[in-house]
């Protein structure tokens, strides 16, 4: 595969809003003679809700969903089932010949459960063989993250845990999280277009990276150390946004050497 290899994990409104991603899809087959493709997807949000629906209460600890048993079973459905499938026949109305999959389909990646009894899961294993075969096929692989331990037991696991996992092991060029933010914003509320590993670190310290964004960016360094080039935080809401992104006109940039200077 000589095309730039781009891992994009989908969140907001990109995958819950099917005009975006509509537009999003759109723009992927326009750029699909330089980039290869392939996205990673949760779907937390219809997960509670559909759990809701069955009786069953969500429980979070530190922004962990806690999965029980029976609520792993409505992982299974809405992520690898209902949400998975609705992605890709979008993909394939579009003429994209879209491939659906799981962590345990080849076993893609596999895991353990973070405490015993749970059925949420840590990432341990990685093997990027079943990506790779699709993708040279001229599949794009639209990837769920459940997966199972060595032992066979079912596990929710985080989607940007599997999204960098399966960029660092490819590498990938370009990981690149689709959210309902338009990047890392600084005290002012200002865009931060691109920070070097020092500048990460920094941010932190200060303050201006905080909450839920810190484990995402030194995951971010970790990627980057692994193998993966560059790692792009962005929104997506119209047609262009996934150009600009990939350009480094818009959303933030995180790669390991240091800023540039610009003039």
């Amino acid at each position: 595969m000589n095309e730039r290899i781009v891992c994009i994990k989908v969140g907001g409104k990109a995958a819950s809003d099917g005009a975006a991603l509509a537009a999003l899809i759109a723009e992927m087959v326009r750029l699909a003679a330089r980039y290869r493709f392939f996205l990673v997807h949760g779907g937390g949000a219809e997960v509670t809700r559909v759990s809701g629906l069955l009786g069953l209460t969500a429980t979070f600890r530190d922004g962990v969903r806690m999965t029980s048993a029976p609520e792993m079973e409505v992982v299974d459905m809405v992520l690898a089932g209902k949400m998975n499938k609705a992605i890709v026949r979008q993909f394939q109305a579009a003429g994209v010949g879209a491939f659906g999959l799981s962590g345990s389909d080849g076993r893609l990646f596999s895991g353990e459960p973070i405490e015993a009894g749970s059925h949420t899961g840590r990432i341990t294993a990685v093997d990027p063989k079943p990506l790779t075969t699709l993708m040279e096929a001229g599949y794009l692989p639209i990837v769920a993250s459940t997966s199972m331990s060595a032992q066979g037991v079912a596990l929710n696991i985080n989607a940007d845990e599997a999204a960098f996992a399966l960029a660092a092991k490819l590498p990938a060029d370009t990981l690149l999280f689709l959210s309902d933010i338009p990047g890392i914003l600084d005290a002012e509320k200002r865009l931060i277009p691109h920070l070097s590993g020092d500048g990460v670190r920094e941010a932190i310290a200060a303050g201006v990276i905080s909450g839920g964004m810190i484990p995402k960016v030194e995951s971010s360094l970790k990627a980057l150390a692994d193998g993966v080039a560059g790692i792009v935080i962005g929104q997506y809401l119209t047609d262009g946004d996934l150009e600009r992104l990939l350009a480094g006109k818009a959303g933030s940039r995180i790669t390991l050497e240091a800023q540039r200077k610009e003039g």
